[in-house]
């Protein structure tokens, strides 16, 4: 569609001109189609962004029916006259069983053109008429031959050429697959480097930190994963066992109750596990 209609209506989504142009086109009368409009949210939209609301009207869609609409028709029946030749390509393409047409055309010329060689030739008596005849003849043949022969190097070429591409596609995906895995695994051989490199840059926090970063850097992995890595194993050696009780130790003697019936309150004795 040109770009040069400023209307309300040259201003709307091209999917809502295209219904536009189908409803025309059905015979819908202009109020249904101005109500039909103006009850579409991204035609509101259209209208309140660049026309200040004011909604369309039937004068609007008359004067689009003169202008816009017939420009519209000529793109529509130019893009089925596309996909038809698109749709008998492809049904060509079937008939012809991955075949060139031409190829197939010239073959059927080049059997015609020698049935009506013979034909001449036959009918030639007088020598030199003959010869005239013959060499009218291979000239013929031999363009058909050139062409013959350009038509298989063009297709030796493209078959060559998909070739390539394919095995450069095949290659891309080996490659993608190569580089996915060494992503995968990158972080565990670059935690087993974390210790000896940590020890080449004076060892402790502070070596460990920088081995963590180069690495990081070399096999591009987010900056801080292996010093969070070294931190959280570093926490889980460092936690202190949980005290457990002395089995040895037993618990405070109890008073006994038959004391308490004399008036006498019982004392309790800690025992001592050491002799």
């Amino acid at each position: 569609m040109s770009t040069t209609h400023v209307g309300k209506i040259g201003r709307l989504l091209k999917c809502t001109r295209d219904e536009l142009g189908r409803r025309i086109e059905d015979g819908e009368p202009g109020k249904e189609l101005v109500q039909w409009l103006n009850g579409l949210s991204d035609v509101q939209e259209v209208l309140k962004e660049q026309f200040g609301g004011r909604a369309i009207t039937e004068q609007n869609l008359s004067e689009w029916k003169q202008t816009g609409h017939p420009e519209w028709l000529r793109h529509e029946e130019t893009r089925l006259f596309a996909s038809k030749l698109t749709e008998q390509s492809d049904d060509l393409d079937e008939a012809a069983d991955g075949q060139e047409i031409s190829d197939r055309f010239a073959s059927l010329l080049a059997v015609e053109l020698a049935s009506l060689a013979v034909t001449l030739l036959e009918k030639e008596t007088d020598p030199e008429e003959r010869w005239q005849r013959s060499c009218e003849v291979h000239g013929v043949f031999s363009q058909l031959r050139c062409d013959a022969s350009r038509a298989v190097r063009t297709r030796i070429k493209r078959e060559r050429w998909n070739r390539q591409v394919q095995g450069e596609d095949e290659e891309a995906d080996k490659r993608f697959e190569k580089e996915n895995r060494e992503r995968h695994i990158a972080p565990f051989l670059a935690r087993l480097e974390l210790g000896p490199m940590a020890e080449l840059f004076g060892g402790g926090e502070a070596g460990r930190n920088i081995a963590a970063f180069v690495l990081e850097m070399q096999n591009d992995l987010p900056v801080g994963r292996l010093g969070r890595l070294g931190r959280k194993s570093g926490a889980d050696q460092s936690k202190p066992a949980p005290v457990r009780p002395n089995p040895t130790e037993s618990d405070l003697i109890q008073p006994n109750p038959t004391n308490l019936s004399n008036g006498h309150a019982a004392i309790a004795i800690p025992h001592d596990s050491h002799p």
